[in-house]
Formats: C-alpha cells, sequence, structure tokens
C-alpha cells in the first residue's frame, strides 16, 4: 500500500477534524448501524484504557476523485427511521481531506456521544408518519460522575455510567446521580500538566456541588484525558488516488461487521454520475421487495445493480468501467421502467406460489426481468415492455406457463450455482436473440443448454431423486408446481398427502388386518420414504384440503366435483384403495417420472 501509519491523535482532535469537514465519509460506507448501548460501551472502554483499535483513513488530493465520487458528512443527530442518513457534502473545490475507510462506526459513535443526539422510540408508542419528538426525543450522551456502575449488576459490566438521556430524564433524576454532559468536557479550558487539568475539573466540580467527592474528582479527570490528551486515535493513512487500489483496501480492511460487497464500493461511482440520490432510489426499491406482502423476497444492493445491469444489455459483472458515465447515465435514465418492470417480476414470482425460501436462487428472476423488460419494448416509440400487463391474468398466459415452467426447473436443477455472470450473460444472449418469438423461449433455452453442465436435463438418477423429495423439504413446492402446471397460482394452494399421513402411524397400521403377518409389507408402509415423498403429494386449494382432513382418499375424491385422477396426475390404473398403496406408489412414480422426461425434452 501506498501509505503510512501516521503519528496517534487524540479524540478531541478527531472530532475537530469532523466538524471541519477534514474528515468525510465516502459513499460506499453503509449506514450507521449502533445502538445507545453499543455507543456507552465504547465510552466506557476509553475511559478503561481499553483499545478501540485502529483506523484507517484515505487522503483524498487527487481533484478528478473528488469530482467523480461522492462523500458525506458524519451524522450528527441520529433518528431512527426519519434520520439515519448521512448529509451530502460536495467535495468539488473541497481542500485535501480524510476518507473513513475503517472505522466510521466508531467514529460517528463518538462523534455523536460528544457533540450530538440519539432518538429512539419511546416503548408504547406509535410510529409516527414522520419525524415527532414527543416519540422519538433527542437525547444527549451523560456520565454519572457521583458513584461507579455496580459491574455484577449490568449485563455489560461496565464501570462507568453512561446512559443517553432526555433533559427531562436528566432534570428528574433524584437517586443521588449527577449526571455531567459528556460533550461538556470540550468545552473545558485547555491544559497542559496534569495539576492544570486537576484545577480545570475542581472548578467545575465546585460549580456543581461535588468538589468533596473522589469519585467525581477522579472520574471527570480521566474523561478529560480521555478525551482532550490521550493520543487513542491511531490510525494508517493511504495516499494513492488510484481507485481500483482504494477499492481493494476497502474490502480487504472491513473486518469488523458484515463484509463489504464489491457492489457497495462501485456505488460510490454509480452515485457520482447520478443525478438524483441512486443510495436512496435502490434502498427503497430493495425494501419494497423486501417487505411488500405481495413479494417479500430477500434482496439486496447487489442484486438490484446486477439486474439494472443486466437489463440495460451492459457487462453484467461488477466492474468500475460499468458504473460509470454512460451506463449510469442510461439506466438513472430508464430507472422507474426498470423498477417498475423489477417489482412486477417478483409480484409474477410471487403468484407462481413461490416464496423467499422456496426461490433459493435469487438470481433466477433476472432473466425473467429481462424478457419482461424488452419483450414488446420500443425505445422509439416510447412503448414499455409486457411487464406492464403480465400479472393481469387475461393477458400473456403461455408466458407465464413458460416462464414458471423454466423458473421451476432451473431451481430444481440448480443451474444458478456458481458463474453465475457468465450463466446470466449467455441465458440473456438466447433470450434477446428469440424475442422475435410469440412467447418465452424455454425450448431454445433447453437446446442450448443440452449437453452442458448448467442443462435442464431430467436424466433417471434425477428424476429418482425428484420422486424421493419429503413434503418439507424446500424444493417440494416447485417439484410439484412443476408437475401440475395448469393449477391457479394466484390461489392459496397447499402441499397435501393423496392417502393421508395420519393412515401410516404405527397405530393405524397395526390395526391393518392385510398387514398381519407381512413385516416387509408393513415395513413399506412405515416408510417416510414412500408416504411423504412426491410420489404421495399433490397440490390442492386450501378450501379441498380442509374438506379433505384424514378421510380415505377414495372416499373424499367422490365427493369432489371438477377433480379427476388425470388432473391430479394419478394414472387410471392406479389402485385408490389403501391396502393397495405399494402398487398405487410403483403406478404413480412410473407415471410422473414419464411427465418429467418430457419437461426436459425440447
Amino acid at each position: 500500500m501506498s501509505g503510512e501509519y501516521e503519528k496517534a491523535i487524540s479524540i478531541g482532535k478527531a472530532i475537530q477534524n469532523i466538524v471541519s469537514r477534514r474528515y468525510l465519509l465516502p459513499a460506499i460506507q453503509r449506514k450507521f448501524t449502533w445502538s445507545t448501548s453499543q455507543i456507552e460501551v465504547l465510552f466506557d472502554s476509553i475511559m478503561r484504557g481499553y483499545p478501540i483499535n485502529t483506523f484507517m483513513f484515505w487522503e483524498v488530493t487527487d481533484a478528478e476523485v473528488k469530482t467523480n465520487f461522492r462523500f458525506y458528512q458524519f451524522l450528527e443527530k441520529y433518528c431512527e427511521r426519519f434520520g439515519e442518513n448521512n448529509p451530502d457534502f460536495d467535495t468539488r473545490g473541497h481542500g485535501n481531506f480524510q476518507a473513513v475507510i475503517d472505522g466510521q462506526q466508531r467514529l460517528t459513535s463518538l462523534y455523536i456521544g460528544l457533540k450530538g443526539t440519539y432518538a429512539y422510540r419511546l416503548p408504547r408508542k406509535w410510529w409516527p408518519k414522520t419525524q415527532d419528538d414527543s416519540v422519538l426525543p433527542p437525547r444527549r450522551l451523560y456520565l454519572n460522575i457521583a458513584a461507579p456502575l455496580d459491574e455484577e449488576r449490568n449485563e455489560e459490566m461496565m464501570s462507568y455510567e453512561f446512559s443517553f438521556l432526555t433533559k427531562q430524564e436528566r432534570d428528574k433524576s433524584t437517586d443521588g446521580k449527577c449526571w455531567f454532559l459528556v460533550g461538556d468536557v470540550l468545552d473545558l479550558e485547555e491544559a497542559e500538566t496534569a495539576d492544570q487539568v486537576l484545577d480545570v475539573v475542581m472548578s467545575h466540580l465546585e460549580k456543581v456541588g461535588m468538589s468533596s467527592n473522589a469519585y467525581a474528582r477522579k472520574t471527570l479527570t480521566r474523561l478529560y484525558f480521555a478525551v482532550r490528551r490521550d493520543t487513542l486515535i491511531h490510525y494508517y493513512n493511504e495516499t494513492s488516488q488510484k481507485i481500483d487500489h482504494v477499492l481493494d483496501i476497502f474490502i480487504r480492511t472491513n473486518h469488523g461487521g458484515t463484509p463489504l460487497s464489491f457492489s457497495d464500493l462501485l456505488m460510490s461511482i454509480a452515485i457520482a454520475n447520478w443525478k438524483k440520490d441512486a443510495r436512496q432510489q435502490i434502498d427503497d426499491l430493495v425494501d419494497k421487495v423486501r417487505f411488500g406482502s405481495d413479494m417479500e423476497f430477500s434482496i439486496d444492493r447487489d442484486w438490484i445493480l446486477k439486474a439494472a445491469l443486466a437489463l440495460t444489455d451492459a457487462d453484467i459483472r461488477f466492474k468500475v468501467e460499468n458504473f460509470a458515465g454512460a451506463q449510469v447515465a442510461r439506466i438513472e435514465s430508464e430507472w422507474d421502467e426498470i423498477s417498475a418492470c423489477i417489482l412486477e417480476t417478483f409480484r409474477l414470482i410471487r403468484s407462481f406460489g413461490l416464496n423467499d425460501a422456496s426461490l433459493r436462487a435469487k438470481n433466477a428472476a433476472i432473466p425473467i426481468a429481462y424478457y419482461l423488460y424488452h419483450k414488446g419494448r420500443d425505445a422509439s416509440t416510447g412503448k414499455k415492455g409486457v411487464f406492464l400487463s403480465i400479472n393481469k391474468q387475461a393477458f400473456h398466459i403461455q408466458d407465464r406457463k413458460l416462464i414458471r415452467q423454466w423458473l421451476h426447473m432451473s431451481l430444481l436443477k440448480g443451474v444458478f450455482g456458481g458463474q453465475g455472470d457468465a450463466l446470466l450473460t449467455n441465458l440473456r444472449k438466447t433470450i434477446k436473440a428469440n424475442m422475435p418469438a410469440e412467447a418465452f423461449p424455454l425450448t431454445k433455452i433447453i437446446e442450448d443448454y443440452r449437453g452442458h453442465s448448467k442443462d435442464l436435463l431430467f436424466d433417471d438418477d434425477f428424476i429418482s431423486r425428484l420422486l424421493k423429495t419429503q413434503k418439507d423439504d424446500a424444493s417440494c413446492f416447485s417439484i410439484l408446481a412443476l408437475l401440475m402446471p395448469d393449477l391457479d397460482y394466484t390461489r392459496a394452494l397447499q402441499k397435501d398427502h393423496i392417502h393421508p399421513a395420519a393412515s401410516f402411524s404405527q397405530d393405524k397400521l397395526s390395526q391393518c388386518e392385510f398387514l398381519k403377518g407381512k413385516p416387509e409389507a408393513l415395513e413399506f408402509f412405515l416408510s417416510r420414504e414412500n408416504w411423504n415423498s412426491i410420489v404421495n403429494l399433490h397440490l390442492l386449494e386450501e378450501s379441498r384440503n380442509k374438506s379433505k382432513q384424514d378421510r380415505p382418499f377414495a372416499d373424499w375424491l367422490k365427493e369432489q366435483e371438477g377433480l379427476s385422477l388425470d388432473g391430479l396426475l394419478i394414472p387410471a390404473d392406479a389402485p385408490l384403495d389403501f391396502a393397495s398403496f405399494r402398487t398405487f406408489v410403483e403406478k404413480r412414480s412410473q407415471h410422473l417420472s414419464n411427465i418429467f422426461k418430457e419437461l426436459g425434452s425440447p
């Protein structure tokens, strides 16, 4: 690295650098996430002389970096939900500064503790629609200088009683505590020697009537030294202005908390070329997909960026050049369409009956989004893609059927494991080449990947494994949905045992005359691989499933209108009585195997 360890500085000096905008945060940094208790523990550690680890800064001197990258100020007035974002700071024309590579959470905590406020929701209060101090009162960090904490009576084993309090809470304290506003230590007189520090401390204690309290004298003196005198901020200063080098450092040095992804780093480049607040727009989209009642899929910023690259026909790989200039300008200009397409894609997937757990490979949604975005789209006339109407049940019936089949097949075959960028690029190429076709090009995809490691071929061994899949397996729904494509997946569907599970209990089977004296047959009936697997499962509408309960299948089926053996994927020659369950399994296994083989044939 082109840098070196600099002479350590005091916390007070670091705070001055934050105030003067000498320290800034690059846009690649995540939001501030520490709780008040974490900040209190940090200050307790400092008072006790514990190390708070080294920091890493990036000395920014290059005018091009200042122009092409976005930086933020430190957060001073944190408010849960309503004040969590760092203020933007325009560095064009700004003097040289240091961007924090490692240590954002600690420095922000020190800054809030000494200069800022922390607001969180009061218990038993509803969330307001806008920031409301009566629900989220701003709190400042105080230190009780009257007496130490009992280490055995607090979970964090703290020695010093730091606490974020409102002014009212501080004023109402009548239990012998003396609260000192921690930030006031910065306003005490400058002192060079230990004796001078003591004089400053005693002068303050006399004003608050605590001059005779030995603990107060020792505590406030310790706080003065910890913040004003001791050089506790040890840091490495990186001076290289080469962005690839600095991005690599960001990844390698983020060893605390959740590791940074490369998309987090590239975000700073994208943001600089995005007129609006790219981070907010992308995070808003992530939240809609995560928390929308008709979606609830756990995607992240990485996924959104990759999808945006894919939909705009860019190189899908996370490379610096893919997030600069014209490419970002195109993504931004099409952002409303891109975000709408992504939302409709996940609504479509949810309508297939899949949820976050069963959609194991989230990248499987990207080829679908690409197809929906470009199918029928004409930029010259302003015509949008079919994503606008794909979730209207009267339209695109064949498209939905083929997309659902491809999705379930790809999930079951695990085609998205490893080499994701190459696979997405090739799938996009195939879909793009066949865009003039009437519907989603499933047949062409199967043909193109036949014989490759990512093929969709269902051979005998694979089919055998599928048929043994148990009801509670994450892939069970996809298997049944693939076998039963004509169901209405917008309705509540449930996995159900054809022959009820209750019939296979040890007690019930012991009462069956046809099994007495036949241990081998009994073992077959007891085996979960037989009665709890795909061969004894189907999908039923919720109302039908409730009516079925534990009744014998043959008796229940006679009362059902609109249900047939063919619709339930049961061959006509399969016996339905419970005593013939073994023959039923053999017949249905062969029938399902034939269906699977047809699915893998173009």
